[in-house]
């Protein structure tokens, strides 16, 4: 049961990293964080750029981990480690829209 959880684990944190950057952008929107500078970004773009990095070191860090290492590994040892790869991707792809885009319009 543990391995088909770590099987899946790439998927559900970039599910939950998509959830949580949108939703922290329509905070960001709401409250207006964006009109308040810090540094050369505003105070809404740092947080989401803050968030979406930390949630690709931990898919960094995910993927490295469920690296197969031993000889001959298994079905979902070698399963984990794609799913955590792809989560990374997806992950870079979607989250892509905080750095480059407006945050709200």
């Amino acid at each position: 049961m543990i391995a088909l959880l770590r099987a899946v684990s790439g998927l559900i944190v970039w599910a939950a990293a998509f959830s949580a950057l949108y939703g922290l952008q329509g905070l960001v929107c709401a409250f207006g964080w964006q009109a308040t500078a810090l540094g050369p970004l505003s105070l809404g773009r740092a947080l989401l750029i803050v968030l979406w990095l930390a949630v690709l070191a931990l898919l960094s860090w995910m993927a490295w981990r469920f690296w197969p290492r031993q000889q001959g590994p298994s079905f979902l040892n070698r399963l984990a480690f794609a799913i955590a790869v792809i989560g990374l991707i997806a992950t870079a792809y979607t989250g892509l829209p905080v750095v480059s885009t407006s945050v709200c319009h």
